[in-house]
């Protein structure tokens, strides 16, 4: 049985507009793995847009591990009055001899929670960087907030204060 001319020409066409939609589609698909690759070109190196960062922002100069731990606590008692909070304990750990060049420091502290977190943004973005390794936060008296921290600095030991 033979088809229709009407039936063959419009199944020619069907055909067609499959092959048409299918390039589309191609095209389309193609354009947006170009897009993507070019967006993840940019995001390849970040680095070269970024301000260099002096190594006196990331550590503490001192001429050993107990004046480091010194440097330490004061920095904490200065950003824990900067934000209002009542610091409780800071206690500096004694060195240790696999890691000569980092001072680790526990501190309890209280106050409501937007001074707390004065505190901890104190910490984290003023030079020299603190590192929060742990943080514990529980309710204290009535709206204040008691926090556990466990801080990591970086030193320069036997570096001029």
């Amino acid at each position: 049985m033979s088809a229709s001319p009407t039936s063959r020409a419009l199944a020619s066409l069907l055909a067609l507009g499959i092959v048409l939609f299918c390039a589309w589609q191609l095209f389309t698909a193609l354009d947006r793995v170009h897009q993507v690759r070019a967006q993840l070109a940019s995001f390849d190196h970040p680095s070269r847009s970024l301000p260099a960062i002096a190594n006196q922002q990331w550590t503490i100069p001192a001429r050993s591990h107990g004046a480091a731990g010194a440097a330490l606590q004061a920095r904490l008692r200065a950003s824990a009055r900067i934000a209002d909070v009542s610091l409780i304990r800071v206690e500096v750990r004694s060195a240790d001899a696999t890691t000569p060049q980092q001072v680790h420091a526990s501190a309890q502290a209280s106050g409501d929670i937007s001074a707390i977190a004065g505190f901890i943004h104190q910490l984290e973005s003023k030079s020299p960087a603190l590192f929060i390794e742990r943080i514990r936060i529980e309710q204290d008296e009535g709206a204040n907030l008691k926090v556990d921290l466990v801080l990591l600095a970086r030193t320069t030991t036997g570096a001029g204060s």
